[in-house]
């Protein structure tokens, strides 16, 4: 059963780099769209849009929840233990967890700001 969960494991981090990649190519490649749009065709065509805005808040709290439940999961995990032998490796997966929440908070203040200030 081991291998079957190592293998599980291999096959969800490689179609998450897979994914990532992909997300960051078109991340660059709206970004060089969007260097070169008018800020008025932008926001008629997203922030105008009801539907599309409901999307993005969706999926903003379904991967604040996932990943918050990944970090509760792994909090749990280390403070149950008592203590548990943390290498470089389970460090950094740490700080990376933390800094995407910290990313996500902020990206949500910013939010918050924007709709607080105009309402």
């Amino acid at each position: 059963m081991l291998d079957t969960y190592y293998f599980l494991s291999l096959a969800f981090n490689c179609a998450s780099i897979i994914l990532g990649l992909l997300g960051l190519f078109l991340v660059i490649k709206n970004w060089q769209v969007w260097r070169e749009t008018s800020f008025d065709v932008i926001k008629a065509r997203a922030f105008l849009d009801k539907k599309f805005l409901n999307k993005n808040w969706f999926y903003l709290v379904l991967v604040g929840g996932i990943i918050m439940s990944r970090r509760v999961y792994r909090y749990i995990e280390l403070s149950s233990n008592g203590s548990v032998d943390v290498g470089v490796n389970e460090l950094l997966f740490d700080f990376l967890g933390f800094f995407v929440i910290l990313i996500l908070v902020i990206m949500a203040f910013h939010w918050y700001q924007i709709i607080h200030t105009h309402s």
